[in-house]
């Protein structure tokens, strides 16, 4: 196997200087986020971490609109997770000594990460290979699927444990 150690040469300028790394909270995304500070970290680049709050899953529960508050405490328990998610790779990037900051979206994942990847100006974005439900990829098509085939700007694909 091929270290990106060897990949990255410290003599040469690295064209992945803002490097954005989503994540959904699963521990692919961690994985991924592991990947992208790590190549920030040889390439003496910056790390963005950017968590989209799918607020078009609460539409699609069960008796929702039947539930006064339900869906504010449903957000605020979306929120505390994007919270605890990007502390804990803020975390991970100062320990490697990157430079880290998160940005967070509400909408659409895909297109929440293709448009902020792109109006941030990020020269990699790395995501994991699957989130959080494997119903989701199902019944709406992979998140990573279609920000690989339609972002502007190269993406790092991190498979999960056994794919």
């Amino acid at each position: 196997m091929i270290s990106i150690a060897n990949l990255i040469k410290k003599d040469v300028t690295f064209m992945f200087n803002k490097i954005m790394v989503a994540t959904d909270g699963s521990e692919v995304s961690e994985n991924a986020a592991k990947i992208g500070i790590e190549i920030a970290r040889l390439s003496r680049g910056t790390v963005t971490i950017l968590y989209v709050v799918d607020i078009l899953r609460l539409a699609h529960l069960p008796g929702y609109a039947n539930f006064p508050g339900l869906a504010s405490q449903l957000l605020d328990l979306m929120h505390k997770e994007e919270a605890e998610t990007t502390e804990r790779i803020e975390e991970l990037a100062r320990a490697a000594g990157v430079s880290c900051n998160s940005m967070k979206g509400e909408g659409n994942p895909s297109d929440e990460l293709l448009r902020i990847s792109q109006e941030a100006g990020m020269d990699l974005l790395v995501i994991g290979k699957v989130g959080r439900s494997g119903l989701d990829k199902i019944l709406m098509g992979s998140v990573a699927e279609k920000v690989v085939r339609h972002s502007k700007i190269p993406v790092l694909l991190v498979p999960g444990t056994g794919q």
